[in-house]
């Protein structure tokens, strides 16, 4: 009965559309964070190496 309505089915189909859309740019914002972080980690360690001693 609902599916019938054509505003509803543009309704759903926009809904869908953008939902998805939010959902692969969130998925995205996420795997650069956790790349930023491990690559911050990355050079804290490296970095600690290069220090001398007592420093």
């Amino acid at each position: 009965m609902l599916a019938a309505s054509k505003a509803f089915s543009t309704t759903v189909g926009l809904i869908a559309t953008f939902g998805g859309i939010g959902v692969v740019v969130n998925v995205i914002i996420v795997f650069i964070a956790v790349q930023i972080r491990g690559e911050r980690r990355q050079n804290q360690e490296y970095l600690a190496t290069r220090r001398p001693p007592g420093a």
